[in-house]
């Protein structure tokens, strides 16, 4: 399933490829280019964030149907060591379903499989406005 059936232009910028969004669960995959790298030539830490934020999104997206959207709250990041390498692949599940918040957790990898970062989001479930 790689590939992301979503228009989104941030997801566009960055290149982000949904390889599974089930059940409360998905994994997300950027591959590396030069854009996103910083000045010590490492992904920017706001790239990382980003990755966390949108794969626990991700795994909150497959929990509810079109009549509902959802948006963060909360984000919480831990940078473990530098990312580099060829592609990160983040992995999100959810620890808490409510009715209105949901919380989940990610853990980004590198293409060594060594954890570069972890976090956590919490987003709030809304009724999509009809009028729009």
């Amino acid at each position: 399933m790689e590939q992301d059936k979503r228009s989104n232009p941030f997801r566009n910028l960055l290149q982000i490829k949904e390889i599974k969004a089930e059940n409360g669960v998905a994994e997300i995959k950027l591959e590396i280019f030069p854009d996103l790298l910083n000045f010590s030539e490492n992904v920017h830490g706001g790239v990382l964030a980003s990755l966390i934020d949108i794969s626990i999104g991700s795994a909150v997206r497959t929990t509810f149907d079109d009549r509902y959207r959802s948006a963060t709250v909360e984000l919480k990041i831990n940078y473990i060591r530098p990312a580099n390498g060829s592609f990160l692949l983040a992995k999100s599940s959810l620890s808490h379903r409510g009715e209105t918040l949901t919380v989940g957790i990610s853990e980004i990898y590198n293409d060594q499989n060594q954890l570069v970062a972890m976090g956590t989001a919490t987003f709030i479930i809304l009724k999509k406005d009809k009028t729009k």
